[in-house]
C-alpha cells in the first residue's frame, strides 16, 4: 500500500470520531487518538512521528477538560449551587442510561431543575440555572467539534509531510 493511500484511508477512519463528539459521553477523541496511533504503528512513525501523536494527545486532554467543565460552568453561570451541579451529573448519567445516547440532555436539565428546586429556589430560578446547563453542554460540544477538525487537520499535515 502506497503512503497516500493509508493516509487517505486512516483519513476515512476518523470520520466516524467526528461524528461522535456530537454526542456527549461518547469517546470520539479516545477513537481519533487509537487510529492516529495505529497508523503510526502501521507506518513505523516514519512520517507520523510519537512527537506528532503526543501534540494530539494533548488534544485529547484538552476535549475532557472541556467535557468535564462545559455543562457545568453553564449551569453555575446560569446561578446553579455546587450540589445541584451533582444532581446534574446523576441525572445525565441516568439519562444516559436510559435513553442512549440523547438522554444526556434532558437528565442533565432535570438532574439540575430537581438540585435546585431542592434548594427551594422558584421555578424560574431553578429553569434558570437548568437552561445555563444545557446551553453549557452546547458550547462543549462545539468547542470538542472544532477539536476534532483540528484533530484531523494536523492528522493530515502530519502524516503528509
Amino acid at each position: 500500500m502506497t503512503h497516500l493511500f493509508l493516509v487517505i484511508l486512516f483519513g476515512f477512519l476518523m470520520l466516524p470520531g467526528l461524528a461522535m463528539t456530537f454526542v456527549p459521553m461518547l469517546p470520539a477523541f479516545w477513537y481519533l487518538l487509537a487510529v492516529a496511533a495505529v497508523f503510526g504503528v502501521i507506518e513505523g512513525f516514519s512520517y507520523f512521528t510519537l512527537h506528532n501523536l503526543g501534540i494530539l494527545a494533548g488534544i485529547v486532554v484538552l476535549s475532557a477538560l472541556v467535557d468535564w467543565s462545559a455543562g457545568l460552568l453553564g449551569a453555575k453561570f446560569g446561578g446553579a449551587a455546587w450540589g445541584s451541579l451533582l444532581f446534574g451529573i446523576a441525572g445525565s448519567l441516568i439519562g444516559f442510561v436510559i435513553f442512549p445516547p440523547l438522554g444526556v440532555f434532558p437528565g442533565l436539565f432535570i438532574g439540575v431543575l430537581a438540585g435546585e428546586l431542592s434548594r427551594k429556589r422558584n421555578g424560574e430560578q431553578a429553569v434558570h440555572a437548568a437552561t445555563g446547563a444545557l446551553i453549557g453542554s452546547f458550547v462543549g460540544i462545539t468547542i470538542n467539534t472544532m477539536l476534532a477538525l483540528a484533530f484531523l487537520a494536523l492528522f493530515l499535515i502530519f502524516a503528509l509531510n
